[in-house]
């Protein structure tokens, strides 16, 4: 008989149970793999899930050599379930957190949604909420048919897959977000913005953010790439900001106002050292804007959002007009 789907709320613990699987499996694959991910709702703060660590090892042509040194390590080989470029292993003693590990190749469909969903619930607390929702919805209905609990969830998840296809997103912190969002919301190409707390412990307040919670205030900014380019926006980002500035933006002093970029792919990372390396030249002090990724963006208060078109004498520590000198 198989075991009732159960869903618990976040648990700090899961990220320590990650960190305790990857410490073992480094401890053996050596340089046989490219990255090893934490995926799937365990992994996103805040969200509710089945509490088993998902995992995938992502490689690149060494296949046979980590399906040799994984099943050396205890590890049983279960094919790819009718998924393409996706291998499926199951740990067969009892000392490691109840984990499902995927060995994945790089590029692949299924590694691409798997991350790109990820990225998606950790940007957006509603699509966190409704994920959740959906999940407890579809075990309070029947939490014995696994198939089903899977199938039901495709279509949210196709929905949520398409919007990251056709809209890019990046997270900026430059001292207050009420001129950062109002900045660049102006831009050509910007279609969305929204002002928010990224990189503290948990969800939080204005207050509390204010009261030094650790988070810094920041934007999301979602973008068509075929009218604004990543190259374009940090352009803009520099634009406004003091780079070599810590903790401090215009008048504004605090860890909340500190400089960052956060929530990138991958893929973007090199880009944005590449410019970092290429500005630093303009500057006698070190760039000391943070980068982070895989980190969930939690909304402000509805005070703050579109401040300044609420608030047309409003505090603002940014030159709205100097988008104009960005070619």
């Amino acid at each position: 008989m198989s075991k009732l789907l159960r869903l618990s709320k976040y648990c700090q613990s899961w990220a320590n149970d990650f960190t305790k699987i990857n410490i073992y499996l480094k401890s053996f694959l050596e340089n046989s793999y490219l990255q090893i991910h934490h995926i799937g709702s365990t992994s996103i703060p805040s969200m509710m899930a089945k509490p088993i660590i998902d995992i995938d090892i992502e490689y690149t042509h060494n296949f046979k050599i980590i399906k040799y040194l994984l099943e050396d390590n205890n590890y049983l080989f279960e094919g790819d379930k009718g998924i393409s470029n996706r291998y499926s292993f199951k740990y067969l003693k009892n000392d490691l957190p109840q984990h499902h590990l995927y060995v994945i190749k790089s590029g692949s469909e299924s590694l691409i949604n798997h991350l790109s969903l990820k990225r998606i619930l950790l940007n957006n607390p509603l699509y966190r909420n409704q994920y959740s929702n959906l999940k407890k919805q579809l075990i309070n209905n029947n939490n014995v048919d696994r198939e089903l609990y899977t199938n039901s969830k495709t279509d949210l998840i196709i929905k949520l897959l398409l919007e990251e296809k056709t809209m890019k997103t990046i997270i900026f912190a430059g001292g207050c977000f009420w001129g950062v969002e109002a900045y660049f919301k102006q831009l050509n190409g910007v279609i969305e913005t929204e002002a928010g707390y990224i990189n503290g412990v948990g969800e939080t307040t204005y207050e509390k953010v204010c009261n030094l919670s650790g988070h810094a205030e920041a934007v999301i900014i979602k973008y068509d790439n075929e009218v604004i380019s990543l190259k374009k926006l940090l352009d803009h980002f520099f634009n406004i900001i003091d780079p070599t500035s810590v903790n401090k933006q215009g008048n504004d002093v605090g860890i909340q106002y500190r400089t960052g970029i956060y929530n990138y792919t991958f893929d973007q990372l090199p880009f944005i050292r590449s410019y970092f390396s290429i500005r630093q030249k303009e500057y006698r002090r070190p760039i000391a804007i943070e980068l982070a990724t895989n980190l969930p963006f939690y909304k402000a208060e509805e005070a703050h959002q579109d401040y300044l078109d609420k608030n047309q004498s409003g505090y603002c520590h940014i030159d709205l007009s100097s988008h104009k000198d960005i070619k």
